[in-house]
């Protein structure tokens, strides 16, 4: 198996590797939300056009980082969320439909970029907001929502949200509008959402994406084994994506002799100990059955 953690497993980069972090880790990926169209419009200086057929696809390219703003129970809201949504109409035969896409976040000065979700009780709630001024001096705006009951849209919160690949009962409404010189240029949309795709992908479903996983390919073993013994330790996985399996491989992978590879388990025991990852029982067998 390939390991792709950092080769030297220094005390340093233990302490790196082995850091919880405060803020949930965002990804950067592209999220992809596909439903049907309720009803719909787009405006230009030229005329109006109106939808109530077809379907929709939208992708929703999000930043590598986004900096916690407010976090509460139930709801995260975080900065600098987009890079941008690209929308595709499609009519009832299933032909594509030209309209205005939203601006990008790099073609936008002093830009407002957030996204928001709640996990309330009784519905769940989440919203890519990005406005903000074009290059040309004109005003943009672009909100995003989806909307569902409880449970029905989010797979997961206890990181980041992970969105459910089928979700039920949940709609989308999406507005964009940007000024020009001639009269404003909107897209609306509204309808409910069938299917919610990653296009990043988690190759090794530990819940952390390939682009930000140190350890893409981790070995997910419910205790650690070294070697052909099972130490019994259970065997967790950082917020970096690296399990401490990961870790032990590593430091056998790296050292020029057994008494070095011993060495490295013993200071990366010390350092799981001392961040609460391992009980101090779990020391010894980590070592035993080098």
């Amino acid at each position: 198996m390939k390991i792709t953690l950092i080769k030297s497993l220094s005390a340093l980069t233990l302490t790196t590797a082995l850091t919880v972090m405060s803020v949930p880790p965002a990804h950067a990926e592209t999220v992809e939300v596909r439903g049907q169209i309720s009803y719909g419009y787009s405006f230009t200086p030229a005329g109006v056009e109106q939808y109530t057929t077809g379907h929709y696809l939208l992708e929703i390219t999000q930043q590598p980082s986004m900096p916690l703003m407010y976090s509460a129970s139930s709801w995260r809201q975080y900065t600098d969320a987009l890079s941008q949504v690209k929308v595709t109409l499609f009519d009832a035969e299933g032909n594509e439909i030209a309209v205005r896409q939203p601006l990008k976040v790099a073609e936008l000065t002093q830009p407002t970029n957030t996204l928001y979700f709640d996990f309330g009780r009784m519905a769940n709630y989440a919203s890519w907001t990005l406005t903000g001024v074009s290059q040309d001096q004109f005003n943009s705006q672009l909100n995003l929502n989806l909307r569902g009951p409880n449970q029905s849209l989010f797979e997961s919160t206890a990181e980041f949200p992970r969105f459910v690949s089928s979700p039920r009962y949940v709609n989308a409404t999406l507005f964009s509008s940007v000024e020009t010189a001639v009269g404003d240029d909107a897209l609306y949309i509204s309808g409910s959402v069938t299917e919610i795709n990653y296009l990043t992908q988690d190759s090794d479903a530990d819940g952390i994406l390939d682009d930000v996983d140190a350890c893409p390919a981790s070995d997910l073993s419910t205790t650690v084994v070294v070697g052909a013994n099972d130490t019994g330790v259970t065997n967790s996985v950082d917020s970096a994506g690296c399990s401490i399996s990961d870790k032990v491989q590593a430091c056998s992978a790296d050292a020029n002799s057994k008494g070095a590879e011993v060495s490295c388990v013993s200071h990366l025991a010390k350092q799981l100990r001392k961040e609460g990852i391992i009980s101090n029982s779990d020391h010894g067998p980590l070592l035993r059955h080098l």
